[in-house]
């Protein structure tokens, strides 16, 4: 679902609109569970969400989240510290050796219902056989991407941009 104003490139989200992001992240980890708070705000809303989860998708999301408040800029083709596009961040985030989004896409069950697709989640924009973006869910509606040059790395909110599927690894 794009909404008006809103363009794609080959692969990722670009705005006509730039739109100021900031993004505020703490991580504490215990034993198993990663517990997880930030605080994003784009325009003058803001959101507050708290998740913990377990397991390898607390470690994705924690190291995401921590790519995000580096400071890592976006680039095309990016997959090190250097810079990463949105299948590059989730990659070095779960440690896969899928490289390409149509390579992710095929490494779990898709699943429909986005608006609840957990943390740890990766979400896909696109059709199942032509996937275009993706990113990592944070509960609540929420994900973390490497969105694009004007948006950069960060976290982002699906109300402005839906995914249209998400899978969980086992």
């Amino acid at each position: 679902m794009l909404l008006a104003g809103t363009q794609t490139a080959s692969a990722h989200m670009t705005t006509s609109t730039p739109q100021t992001q900031t993004t505020q992240v703490t991580t504490a980890t215990t034993g198993s569970t990663t517990n997880t708070s930030y605080t994003h705000t784009s325009g003058q809303a803001a959101n507050t969400v708290n998740t913990a989860t377990t397991s390898n998708a607390s470690g994705a999301v924690a190291k995401a989240l921590s790519v995000a408040k580096s400071g890592v800029p976006y680039v095309y083709g990016g997959s090190s510290l250097s810079g990463f596009d949105c299948s590059g961040l989730v990659q070095y985030a779960f440690g896969l050796s899928a490289r390409t989004t149509y390579q992710q896409t095929t490494l779990g069950t898709h699943h429909y219902d986005v608006a609840n697709a957990p943390a740890g989640a990766i979400l896909f924009w696109g059709s199942e056989s032509a996937p275009y973006h993706d990113g990592i869910s944070l509960g609540n509606g929420q994900y973390v991407a490497a969105q694009n040059e004007n948006d950069g790395i960060g976290v982002f909110s699906q109300t402005y941009w839906a995914p249209s599927y998400y899978i969980t690894l086992n």
